[in-house]
C-alpha cells in the first residue's frame, strides 16, 4: 500500500514522521507537512494516523510511478 498523510501542523508532522522512522516504515517528505510511507502494514500506518490526527490526502495499492498506459 501507498499512504500520503497531511499533518496539521508542523510540530504534529516532524513528531509523526519521527515515529513512522522509528517503527521502521521509511517515510519520505513530500512538503512542509506531507510525508508518503510505502508500506504493506496498514495497522502502523493507522496508528500513526490517528495518533497524531492526520489526514490520507491519497491511498493507493501501488505507489504511483508517472507512467501512464496509452
Amino acid at each position: 500500500m501507498y499512504f500520503e498523510l497531511t499533518a496539521p501542523d508542523s510540530l504534529t508532522m516532524e513528531m509523526a514522521y519521527f515515529q513512522a522512522q522509528l517503527l521502521g516504515l521509511d517515510p519520505t517528505p513530500m512538503s512542509s507537512l506531507t510525508f508518503n510511507i510505502g508500506t504493506g502494514n496498514i495497522e502502523k500506518v493507522s496508528r500513526i494516523r490517528d495518533k497524531f490526527n492526520l489526514k490520507e490526502t491519497y491511498t493507493s495499492d501501488y505507489e504511483p510511478t508517472g507512467y501512464t498506459r496509452r
